[in-house]
């Protein structure tokens, strides 16, 4: 908790001492929804708006909460494509405990077995430019058979239009062995805005999602995550498209 939000903790406190108990019922929901405390998830919003000066409490939200990513799309630009790798293994730097210099590069084993399940929370507001426009988030299963490497696509669609709604899909069998995946976010031949939260992939009884709370999802590599990026990674973010987490506000998106 940084010194900002400790010091608007009795504040904060008054605010929670108004709520009924329907609302903390309602808090209670949406904590459990992001795998937090109602109090922790209710401090970290209530002081984003009265740090910002933003009118009045949050309404808690099982689909979203906090911040959550977003892709702008304007002219120009007409297409977005954003993607995370998930390989079966891949290195981050840690520090080596008990020294404070001294780092080491720690392997990050994802196991992989089917089945896999996909979800994700969304709200569009999103006009399409011709006949050919897709939005979508999908997955793509890497399975090997007989010296290839076949590609399985698994896909949740998204419309056009729409307030918050919770989306998944499913994959359990492919070709051959499924040996890893990649997650991928793409809005093509759309103009408008985007926002999404809570992703989703399940496999062998965890969410694997890398940022899934999407706090902060256009980040770069670093010299801790320096083989692949801690969110989301850009494979064609064009002039006039941009993506990052933000406060959601209500009077932008339906």
């Amino acid at each position: 908790m940084n010194l900002t939000t400790r010091s608007l903790l009795p504040q904060i406190s008054a605010l929670r001492d108004g709520l009924s108990p329907a609302e903390i019922a309602s808090w209670k929901l949406a904590a459990q929804a992001a795998r937090q405390n109602w109090w922790n998830l209710f401090v970290q919003d209530t002081a984003y708006r009265l740090k910002y000066g933003i009118a009045g409490l949050a309404v808690p939200s099982e689909l979203h909460q906090y911040k959550v990513g977003r892709i702008e799309i304007k002219t120009p630009a007409q297409r977005v494509l954003l993607t995370q790798y998930h390989p079966i293994k891949y290195y981050v730097s840690k520090k080596v405990r008990g020294a404070t210099s001294l780092r080491e590069d720690v392997a990050i084993n994802e196991k992989f077995s089917l089945p896999l399940q996909i979800e994700i929370s969304y709200r569009s507001s999103l006009a399409p430019v011709d006949s050919s426009s897709v939005a979508h988030f999908y997955a793509v299963v890497y399975s090997s058979y007989q010296g290839r490497t076949i590609e399985t696509q698994v896909d949740i669609p998204f419309e056009n239009v729409t307030g918050w709604q919770r989306l998944s899909a499913n994959i359990d069998d492919v070709i051959g062995v499924a040996r890893y995946y990649q997650l991928f976010i793409e809005l093509d031949h759309v103009h408008g805005s985007f926002e999404w939260d809570n992703v989703a992939a399940w496999h062998n009884g965890v969410n694997w999602a890398r940022d899934w709370r999407c706090t902060d999802v256009n980040n770069e590599i670093t010299p801790v995550n320096f083989q692949i990026e801690a969110s989301w990674e850009e494979l064609f973010l064009p002039t006039g498209a941009e993506f990052a987490s933000v406060y959601p506000n209500d009077n932008i998106l339906p």
